[in-house]
């Protein structure tokens, strides 16, 4: 176990129909809040007009900013900061999936500090040292960004995707039976997201901490129990609830890096670039790409996925390198079963994905990554585009 600070200032509160109390919760907290509220059926399920009300409840003037872009975008960035700073608001909550809460923590750093968005995340990337508070009303079991410090924007004019630090929400509401309504289909691209960011530690190269290892292996089974029960049974209310602990625990609670080195982010790396030029899903593309660099890496690092083949997949061999192997073809069964996205086909039916736009994706990584993709197994650029055109068949 290596040294570590730890700090997570979120009050979380965790509850079903939790976002019917919101009111009470945060009574007279607030005089102004602007409500940033991510695409998805929230008006037609009334959870937009309840949250919305909810927030009047607790005594505060509502503001709105509405259907925020999956992959959100800088020039929201600029429309939010600017409602927010006209009307005087002192705090910005956010309802919806990590598009929208990630919109919203950068949004209330350039409202309190009056600095361009741009330079936060592509320019002079300075520290965020003030902040509007922000809640955090998560619709989805995905990134986990409800619960840390961190934004991903898209610079819609250059296609470029990358993350800025901001600041910590105050207040989280996560609330299992706000996903209920999910299509099925967005319930299992959130889960890609879940086991990608738990991966990302589990298989970082470090073994010097048994718990946090096991504490790794925990989520992965967690997170897969509660898809397959999603899968049989979308209202399964547990499932959801365990889902969405998970993805809040593995990355939004920083719990998981605790004494241990740097997160392999290959997938993530990769995958910011794609969907920063394709506008694909998030979640989506990293169930297409995570068992590809899986497959690649297994045999070049056999006794790190090794673990993970008798650990979480309950493979018998003895030999690292064939339970390696093993280990990820099981784990690929898996997905399968679960009706995970196989091919980028499977994300979008009219995107050609053409061996030119990998290409272009994989020089966008290569340059904004300054080369420097994976921890486990740094990767060349030519092989990040080994992995991207692996995704054009199903695995």
């Amino acid at each position: 176990m290596l040294t570590f600070d730890y700090y997570n200032p979120v009050q979380v509160h965790f509850e079903n129909d939790c976002h019917k109390k919101i009111g009470q919760l945060l009574q007279g907290r607030y005089q102004r809040v602007l409500l940033v509220c991510g695409k998805g059926p929230f008006h037609d399920n009334g959870v937009y007009e309840q949250v919305k009300a909810q927030l009047k409840e607790s005594g505060a003037e509502v503001f709105v900013m509405e259907d925020i872009d999956s992959n959100p975008k800088l020039h929201s960035v600029y429309i939010g900061t600017e409602i927010a700073r006209s009307n005087n608001v002192d705090c910005v909550a956010a309802l919806g999936g990590g598009s929208a809460m990630d919109c919203t923590k950068l949004i209330a750093v350039c409202a309190k500090t009056g600095i361009d968005p741009y330079e936060y995340v592509w320019g002079s990337r300075p520290e965020a040292t003030d902040s509007l508070d922000t809640v955090m009303i998560p619709t989805i079991a995905a990134t986990g960004t409800e619960l840390n410090n961190t934004a991903v924007i898209v610079n819609e004019q250059t296609r470029e995707k990358y993350w800025c630090v901001c600041k910590y929400p105050r207040y989280c509401f996560i609330d299992p039976a706000l996903t209920l309504t999910l299509p099925l289909n967005l319930t299992i691209w959130g889960a890609m997201d879940v086991l990608s960011h738990t991966f990302e530690y589990y298989f970082n190269g470090f073994m010097g901490s048994e718990l946090q290892l096991r504490l790794s292996e925990a989520l992965i089974l967690t997170a897969m129990k509660a898809l397959e029960n999603l899968v049989i049974d979308p209202c399964d209310i547990t499932a959801r609830g365990e889902l969405l602990w998970c993805s809040t625990v593995t990355w939004g609670s920083g719990l998981t890096k605790i004494g241990r080195k740097d997160a392999d982010m290959s997938c993530h790396s990769i995958e910011e670039s794609f969907s920063g030029y394709f506008d694909t899903h998030h979640g989506g593309c990293l169930g297409v790409l995570t068992p590809n660099w899986m497959r690649y890496v297994a045999p070049k690092k056999p006794e790190i996925f090794a673990r993970f083949a008798r650990n979480v997949m309950s493979v018998t061999e003895q030999d690292d390198h064939a339970a390696a192997l093993r280990g990820v073809e099981v784990y690929i069964d898996w997905l399968r079963k679960v009706g995970a996205p196989q091919t980028y086909h499977d994300l979008s039916s009219s995107l050609d994905f053409s061996d030119t736009e990998l290409s272009t994706v994989a020089d966008n990584a290569w340059r904004i990554y300054k080369g420097k993709i994976g921890k486990l197994y740094p990767m060349r650029r030519d092989e990040i585009e080994v992995i991207l055109q692996a995704g054009k068949t199903a695995y």
